[in-house]
C-alpha cells in the first residue's frame, strides 16, 4: 500500500526549465529553490537549508543530501562518506552547473541512478550562490556565450565579484557562504563556471590546483583525479583538458600554460583549507546543453572516483590538517607556487585560426573554422615550484581596534584568544617604503603596493589583543592574511590602508626654530641635510626643507606606515597565554 504515493510522486513531472525548453533556456532562481524543496519533500535523504538572505532579500538556501538521514555538521564531520560540496552560479551568468546540480540530485533521488553516489557520499549543493545577480536576468548579460537565451550577471547587486572576494570578504553573500564552507568542512569541492577566449574543441576544461603552494600529497592526489577526468569524460564525449591559457591566440603550437591560483578564488580558497577542489569551465562558444551535460559527467565521475577512495581521502585530508596545525616558529611555509620552466608534449585539439576582415575594426577579427577540427603537437607548462615562501612566527598580535580584521579572521575558522593584560616585549613586524596607490579601486579596494622592511622594536600590546596561534589546521590560510606580502594578506586588500596616512603636521612657524635647535651641534644631521639639499627640486621646496627636519623630529608619527600586526615567538606566545 505505501508503494502507491511513492509511484504518484515519482511519475510527477520532474523536469526542469532547461530540459523541457530543449536546453535553450535556464530557470529563475524560483525554480531552483522549488525544486530542492520538492526533492526534499519527496525523498528523506535530502533537506534544504536557508543559510542567510542576499543583499535584495533573497533566501540563500542549500541542498543537503545524505542516505543516513542525518544533516547535522557533526553528523556530517563525523561521518566516514566524503562530503562534496558543490557550488554554482558563483558568476551567475555562468550556470551550467545549476541545472546539471538538479539535475543529478533528482537522478539520485527519484530515478535511483547512480545508487553509489547517493550511498557512498553526502553532499551540500548549493544551486546559485550569487542570486540577486541571478535575478538580474537577461537576454543581454552575456555577449560572448553561446546561449542559454537568457541568463544572469556576472556581479553582485553591489557590483562586487565573488570570486575575488573569498579571503576579503565584503559582500554579504561571501561571508555567508564562507560561513557555510566552514561549518561543513568539504572533503572535495566543486565551483562551476563557463570560459572564454579562442575557439577550440574543448567543452572541458578544469583547474585543479596542485602546484607547491597546497600539501604535496593533495597535490599529488589531484593531478592524478585530473588525469583520470581527462580519460573519462573525453571518452563520454566532452574533450576534456586543463584549465589553460594559450601562448599565442592564434597558434596552439606555439604552447599552453596552466597557472596556479590565490585564495581570491575559490578553488584557490579550499586548497588553502588543505582540501582539493575543482574549478569546471565549460566552454562558452559551445551550445549550453552540452555544456550542462559535460558539468554533469565531470560531477559524477569525481564523486564515484572520491566514494571508491572514501577512506584514502578522508585520511589524507587528516594528515593536511595535523600538518597545518603542527607549523612551528621557523618552519618555511609556502604561500605560492610559480611556474617552472620545463614543457611536456601536449597533443592540442584545435580549430584553425581564419580571421575575417572588418569593416568596423578596420583589421582582421578573430574567427577559427569549425569545420575542419585538427589536432595540433605542441607543449604544455604545468609543473611548479615554490614561489612566495615565508618563515612562520610562533603567532600574531591584531592590536583590538582593528575589528574588520579581527571578525574577518573569525569569520575563516582561524582560533584566536586575548590578552586580559598588557604585555610588554620587543617584537618584529615591518615598516612599508615606497608605497603607492592604483589610480582607481579594484573590487571596491584601493590596493597599496609597497617595499616592506622588517624592524624590531619594544611595543606594548595592550588588553584586548587578539593573539593568533599559527599552529592549527588553517595555518596556511591565516599567513595568507597576515603577512604583507602574501597576494591576498589583509594589507594588500587595503584593510591597513590609514597606517599610510598622516594625521598630524607642523606649521612653518613652529617647524622652523625647532629645526634651528635640531641642527645645532648635530654634525651627522647637518651634513645630511647639506647633502639632500644638492637635490634642485627638494632646494627649491620650503615644505620639503621643513618636512626633512619634522620626519626625524620626536613630534613625527611613529607609528605612519608601520604593521600594526606584530609576530610572536614561542617564548612570547607561552607569555602571552600566561596573560589570556
Amino acid at each position: 500500500m505505501p508503494v502507491w504515493p511513492f509511484l504518484a510522486v515519482a511519475f510527477q513531472d520532474w523536469t526542469i526549465t532547461a530540459e523541457r525548453t530543449k536546453f535553450a533556456e535556464t530557470g529563475r532562481y524560483e525554480e531552483a529553490v522549488g525544486f530542492c524543496k520538492r526533492l526534499a519533500r519527496f525523498s528523506p535523504a535530502a533537506k534544504v537549508i536557508t543559510y542567510d538572505k542576499s543583499p535584495e532579500g533573497r533566501p540563500m538556501v542549500a541542498l543537503l543530501i545524505s542516505s543516513d538521514r542525518s544533516f547535522s555538521e557533526k553528523a556530517f564531520a563525523t561521518s566516514k562518506k566524503p562530503l562534496i560540496f558543490v557550488q554554482n552560479g558563483i558568476h551567475s551568468g555562468e550556470i551550467e552547473g545549476k541545472d546539471a546540480s538538479l539535475m543529478l540530485a533528482r537522478d539520485m533521488l527519484v530515478h535511483r541512478k547512480h545508487p553509489e553516489l547517493l550511498a557512498g557520499a553526502n553532499w551540500v549543493i548549493v544551486p546559485v550562490f550569487s542570486l540577486d545577480a541571478h535575478e538580474r536576468f537577461g537576454p543581454f548579460n552575456r555577449i560572448n556565450q553561446n546561449g542559454p537565451t537568457e541568463m544572469g550577471w556576472r556581479a553582485t547587486a553591489q557590483n562586487l565579484n565573488l570570486n575575488r572576494d573569498w579571503m576579503k570578504a565584503d559582500a554579504p553573500e561571501m561571508r555567508a557562504e564562507i560561513s557555510l564552507v566552514q561549518r561543513y568542512k568539504p572533503d572535495i569541492f566543486f565551483d562551476n563556471h563557463t570560459t572564454d577566449g579562442a575557439d577550440f574543441q574543448y567543452v572541458l576544461t578544469l583547474g585543479i590546483p596542485w602546484g607547491s603552494s597546497i600539501p604535496s600529497e593533495t597535490a599529488a592526489w589531484s593531478k592524478k583525479l585530473y588525469n583520470m577526468l581527462e580519460r573519462r569524460c573525453s571518452s563520454e564525449g566532452f574533450p576534456t583538458a586543463p584549465y589553460f591559457s594559450l601562448n599565442n591566440r592564434t597558434d596552439p603550437s606555439k604552447g599552453i600554460t596552466v597557472s596556479d591560483y590565490s585564495p581570491r578564488f575559490s578553488h584557490g580558497y579550499v586548497s588553502a583549507l588543505n582540501r582539493p577542489a575543482i574549478l569546471v569551465e565549460t566552454h562558452v562558444l559551445k551550445p549550453y546543453e552540452p555544456r550542462v551535460r559535460a558539468t554533469y559527467s565531470v560531477m559524477v565521475e569525481t564523486a564515484l572516483e572520491c566514494v571508491r577512495q572514501a577512506k584514502d581521502l578522508k585520511a589524507m585530508n587528516a594528515r593536511a590538517d595535523a600538518a597545518a596545525a603542527s607549523v612551528k616558529e621557523g618552519d618555511s611555509v609556502v604561500l605560492t607556487s610559480e611556474l617552472t620552466n620545463e614543457t611536456e608534449p601536449f597533443t592540442f585539439l584545435a580549430y584553425p585560426y581564419a580571421p575575417r576582415p572588418s569593416s568596423i575594426t578596420g583589421r582582421p577579427v578573430a574567427a577559427w573554422d569549425r569545420t575542419k577540427p585538427q589536432t595540433v603537437a605542441t607543449t604544455v607548462r604545468w609543473k611548479f615550484k615554490p614561489g612566495l615562501s615565508v618563515a612562520a612566527p610562533a603567532a600574531y598580535a591584531v592590536p583590538p581596534a582593528w575589528h574588520g580584521v579581527i571578525d574577518r579572521l573569525k569569520l575563516h575558522g582561524v582560533k584566536s584568544f586575548t590578552l586580559n593584560k598588557p604585555m610588554t616585549d620587543l617584537f618584529w613586524t615591518e615598516r612599508f617604503e615606497d608605497v603607492k596607490f592604483a589610480p582607481s579601486p579594484f573590487e571596491s579596494r584601493q590596493q597599496p603596493s609597497f617595499k616592506s622592511v622588517a624592524i624590531n622594536g619594544t611595543r606594548t600590546l595592550p588588553a584586548g589583543t587578539v593573539i593568533v596561534p599559527v599552529a592549527q589546521p588553517h595555518s596556511r590560510l591565516l599567513i595568507h592574511l597576515m603577512e604583507p606580502n602574501a597576494p591576498d594578506s589583509f594589507v594588500q586588500w587595503g584593510f591597513f590602508n590609514t597606517i599610510f596616512e598622516s594625521k598630524e603636521y607642523a606649521e612653518d612657524y613652529a617647524m622652523e626654530p625647532y629645526a634651528n635647535k635640531m641642527l645645532a651641534g648635530n654634525q651627522a644631521l647637518a651634513k645630511e641635510f647639506a647633502e639632500a639639499l644638492k637635490d634642485e627640486k627638494f632646494a627649491a621646496s620650503a615644505s620639503a626643507r621643513l618636512d626633512f627636519f619634522y620626519r626625524r623630529s620626536p613630534y613625527f608619527d611613529d607609528r605612519l606606515n608601520k604593521y600594526p600586526v606584530v609576530r610572536l615567538s614561542t617564548a612570547q606566545l607561552l607569555k602571552a597565554r600566561g596573560r589570556n
